[in-house]
């Protein structure tokens, strides 16, 4: 019988809050600050009370399979860009100089004779920022970057691999490698160019529209995915209600887009952990035994504490006063897109897992926000479709890699498995670009991208701005 044990949900938890509890403290006034932190260490001991037992390393096999795990998140990390030791992509060139200005900047990062505010999801960099403030020096900040998002992709690799039979590097090496055929779509609309060579940017191809592989998430927007990706595993793994919406309002400061993305999830989660009946005419005493499962302290107070903080910080931003979906969807070919961008990114995927997940009610939600999210727009760009889409996509990576896992379904639907691994090997393609540029232009002497950060895109106004009225640090 395999060990079980907690640890990993409770460092994860742990991990997850650290960024609100310093935003608390650092970025509200004093009252708020006191009252914010007491609450939010309270609302984590009771959520750490009730952390599930997952799968624990017994043998010394085992345990070296568990520290090949850490081995593996360090070498991607350290691929992606993170901590600026190797060449980093377009998007590292507003990141750097945006973490940098939070280790050399006081907090609440404000520029009054510009009336402006740092106002974006910078929860992730925190933690790193506190530790190059406390060694006064950006390198220390970024290093400690380094360690911060290996340890948050290694808490991640343990926690999915509590939903597969083996415990291997199988559905880990799938993760990394997990994609949307976007190498067909280059060829599709003609870009032969991104196709040929081994640097370029696949995951480009529709223009507008973008599903990014995993890979590229941590590439390019690390700030957001990894804890995203930790939060939604947590939530996956929950048994019950009690800490459900005090762990989803722990995104806010460091993955808004994809907190968005997974509401519907929640939802589902919360419906689903309640106390379930089997007779329709126990409907309504289910629904009551549904909602006393999440009246907990953590529930109730945490996140309700929380969002109040947050929403207020997030909403100043002046990029999202761009708000947009139903003129989108008018001016956009719909039938042309759902044909070939929808089919290409995961529509295979989903017409292949169809027959073991015809009844998995996930399988529809991650269907419908497939087809939504990349109609709404929220800010300059088109980040909502690419960052919403983030716990989507993760929920589309576990239901792949369990049919993968099937030996009853590759017996009996040979052809489809056959298929579906063809469809993983082709999207491989997309995963492998990046890693290769990485390498390339590392060995051409390319490492830390020149700094350029947008006003728009980061900062707020300080004029009428809610969180500084009622509790940011004067």
């Amino acid at each position: 019988m395999d060990k079980k044990s907690n640890l990993i949900p409770i460092v994860s938890y742990i991990y997850l809050a650290l960024s609100t509890l310093i935003f608390v403290l650092n970025w509200c006034n004093l009252p708020t600050a006191f009252i914010g932190a007491v609450i939010i260490l309270i609302s984590l001991y009771f959520t750490c009370k009730n952390a599930p037992e997952i799968w624990a390393p017994q043998t010394k096999k085992q345990k070296l399979f568990v520290a090949g795990l850490f081995a593996i998140a360090l070498l991607w990390v350290y691929l992606s860009g993170i901590g600026a030791l190797v060449f980093q992509n377009e998007d590292h060139k507003c990141r750097n100089p945006l973490f940098e200005l939070l280790v050399i900047s006081d907090w609440p990062v404000v520029y009054y004779e510009y009336s402006a505010i740092l106002t974006y999801y910078i929860g992730f960099w925190l933690p790193s920022a506190i530790f190059g403030k406390l060694c006064n020096s950006i390198l220390a900040g970024y290093l400690f970057q380094v360690l911060w998002a290996s340890i948050g992709i290694f808490l991640f690799f343990r926690l999915v691999l509590e939903n597969v039979k083996k415990k291997n590097y199988i559905p880990i090496l799938v993760f990394i490698f997990f994609s949307g055929l976007d190498i067909l779509g280059c060829a599709f609309v003609g870009k032969t160019e991104y196709v040929v060579s081994p640097v370029g940017h696949l995951e480009w191809w529709y223009g507008r529209f973008q599903f990014s592989s995993f890979t590229t998430q941590l590439f390019w927007v690390f700030n957001q995915a990894i804890p995203a990706w930790l939060a939604v595993m947590l939530m996956y793994n929950e048994k019950n209600n009690k800490s459900l919406f005090f762990i989803y309002s722990c995104m806010l400061i460091c993955s808004t887009f994809p907190a968005a993305g997974l509401l519907p999830f929640v939802v589902y989660w919360y419906i689903k952990n309640g106390k379930t009946y089997t007779y329709f005419k126990a409907a309504l005493i289910n629904i009551k035994s549904t909602i006393i499962s999440s009246l907990t302290f953590q529930n109730i107070v945490g996140t309700l504490t929380v969002s109040a903080i947050m929403i207020p910080y997030l909403t100043g931003n002046l990029a999202a006063e761009n708000k947009d979906a139903a003129s989108l969807l008018a001016s956009t070919n719909y039938i042309y897109w759902l044909f070939s961008f929808f089919f290409i990114e995961v529509g295979l995927y989903l017409l292949l897992i169809w027959i073991k997940n015809k009844r998995n009610i996930i399988y529809y939600i991650s269907l419908v926000c497939f087809l939504v999210y990349p109609f709404i727009t929220i800010g300059v760009t088109w980040d909502f479709c690419m960052r919403a889409t983030i716990p989507v996509l993760l929920m589309l990576y576990l239901m792949v890699v369990k049919v993968f896992e099937d030996e009853k379904f590759k017996k009996t639907y040979k052809i489809l498995y056959i298929l579906l691994t063809l469809v993983f090997l082709i999207g491989v393609m997309t995963p492998l670009h990046e890693i290769t540029r990485t390498i390339v232009f590392t060995a051409q002497g390319y490492t830390k991208i020149n700094s350029d950060l947008s006003f728009q895109n980061f900062f707020g106004k300080t004029e009428n701005n809610l969180f500084l009225k009622y509790f940011g640090k004067k």
